[in-house]
């Protein structure tokens, strides 16, 4: 809560652009301090800020706004009353008449809850509920990625050996990251991963009944490369883009040009269109036939919460035609593993003093180097 308080107070700073006559308690800066005296001036030569987004992974946002409804209950969605143990609100109907579809919870519905369920984030100025990021790499990256792309393959490979046993399914793993992953990597001139493929890593130790899952010694950068190199493995394959099975609203391929394409960079359209092959690669998965598809073809998919979280993700792309790679925690993660290396090296009664103090200095070496790089380099 003080964390929060804080954070709102800074916010309404920001909106004033001067800075400010109290601290986030309401007491007045001591007289004489160099904060009073430049009380009411300029911070930003006259330039306003404003509140964004929240970004985070699912844990530290269900932490953070105290969520009712989470991946861990059986209300599984923040937007909706998708749930886990009802039928007509299953969070796996991906339908366009599936039950959950017509219970959305707008920002105004979440502010008539009850205090002890409020965000404590209520109190920043600007904060909505539909600010609450969508964060890719943990939704896809880490979240239905490692699940859609072990199966494919899994799939692919069982498609093309009949009565595959296990040790043949591992032979072929390591097979496809000798000659056709690390060629393809190469090739596109992109870091592949450092852990070859292999039965156990695809979860298909003992038992071909367990869901194929790339294993948590991929890291996220990983397999997202692993993605891509999976729509170039997957582009000729005819059941991939096969019609939509009984039951299921099929979605055109029109929605992925005018959902996808105008969110793109240069950089993205620079490398010859991969960019846009696989998000056909996954988004086809999810809409065309809502993997109803895929598991009548005998492909095993686990349906996780994440996907739910991944098909609201597509609906704020159509919407709001923002490209959600911009939303990735990819930096925050990065800062989080720097303080970590330093927390690590730090006396516990003084931790907080230490890894701030270590931090700064951090922070001053990289605008001094930033600042006689641009001396050299105008």
């Amino acid at each position: 809560m003080e964390v929060t308080q804080i954070i709102a107070w800074i916010h309404r700073v920001m909106l004033t652009g001067l800075k400010p006559a109290t601290d986030h308690l309401g007491c007045e800066w001591p007289p004489g301090s160099r904060r009073a005296m430049e009380a009411g001036s300029p911070f930003a030569r006259q330039l306003l800020g404003a509140f964004a987004g929240f970004k985070s992974d699912l844990e530290a946002r269900v932490l953070c706004h105290r969520l009712p409804r989470s991946y861990m209950r059986n209300f599984v969605c923040e937007h909706d009353l998708a749930c886990v143990h009802l039928a007509h609100l299953q969070y796996g109907d991906f339908r366009s008449t599936a039950g959950w579809r017509t219970s959305a919870i707008t920002h105004e519905d979440y502010m008539i809850t009850s205090e002890s369920s409020m965000s404590p984030w209520a109190e920043v100025p600007g904060w909505r509920k539909e600010r609450n990021l969508d964060d890719t790499l943990h939704d896809i990256y880490q979240g239905i990625g490692p699940h859609l792309v072990a199966s494919t393959i899994v799939h692919c490979i069982l498609e093309e050996i009949p009565k595959c046993t296990l040790e043949k399914l591992d032979l072929k793993l390591k097979s496809l990251y000798t000659n056709s992953y690390k060629p393809w990597c190469r090739e596109n001139k992109t870091d592949s991963a450092g852990n070859s493929f292999s039965g156990v890593k695809f979860n298909r130790e003992k038992s071909n009944k367990t869901y194929p899952e790339l294993g948590s010694v991929y890291k996220a950068y990983e397999v997202k490369v692993i993605i891509f190199w999976a729509a170039f493995y997957c582009k000729d394959k005819a059941w991939f883009f096969s019609g939509p099975c009984p039951g299921h609203v099929p979605l055109q391929p029109s929605f992925l040009d005018s959902c996808v394409r105008p969110s793109w960079g240069v950089a993205d359209q620079r490398r010859g269109g991969v960019c846009l092959q696989i998000w056909r690669a996954v988004l086809v998965m999810l809409p065309i036939p809502c993997w109803g598809i895929l598991a009548g073809k005998g492909l095993p998919l686990q349906i996780i919460p994440k996907f739910h979280y991944f098909c609201h993700m597509l609906i704020y792309m159509k919407l709001t035609k923002r490209n959600v790679r911009f939303d990735a925690c990819w930096m925050e993660e990065d800062l989080m593993g720097k303080l970590t290396n330093m927390s690590s090296k730090t006396h516990a009664r003084t931790f907080v003093l230490s890894v701030l103090t270590r931090y700064c200095c951090l922070v001053s070496v990289v605008d001094s180097m930033t600042a006689s790089a641009k001396l050299k380099k105008p």
